[in-house]
């Protein structure tokens, strides 16, 4: 047992090592991962650092017994103030204007998730996160 949390923490540190040499390729990262913390902090810092000079957005896709949820986050003019765009499959669209801090959190908090945090969430662990065209994102 010593032996496979030995190799387990190995990966993490080899996966955290690249992240940080390369953090911005590529830009997607799914969930449940072995990626610590402060890899996945520098994974969203470079997302965030994207999302303000090119015409891209985030989208934080999650898989529920209900359907699939989609949030997702633009920047808006100098990179300050980002939209948020949120689609629940019985609720439909709903958007927000959010300060780039609460962006980077919400991120940080959803890519760190290693289990359900409900009982009715089982299919969490089929969550992903990715970069896509800001079109691509607004044609979902």
């Amino acid at each position: 047992m010593h032996e496979h949390d030995e190799r387990r923490d190995r990966q993490r540190l080899e996966a955290e090592l690249e992240t940080e040499q390369r953090p911005r390729a590529p830009l997607q990262l799914r969930v449940p991962n072995d990626v610590g913390e402060f890899a996945i902090r520098r994974f969203v810092e470079g997302v965030i650092s994207t999302l303000k000079r090119s015409p891209v957005g985030v989208e934080y896709t999650s898989t529920t017994l209900l359907g699939v949820k989609r949030t997702q986050y633009s920047a808006h003019g100098d990179g300050t103030m980002f939209q948020k765009r949120m689609h629940d499959p019985r609720l439909g669209w709903r958007e927000t204007s959010v300060r780039q801090i609460p962006v980077q959190d919400d991120l940080v908090e959803r890519l760190t998730l290693d289990r359900p945090i409900e009982d009715g969430q089982w299919a969490r662990r089929r969550d992903h996160c990715q970069v896509r065209p800001v079109d691509v994102l607004r044609n979902r």
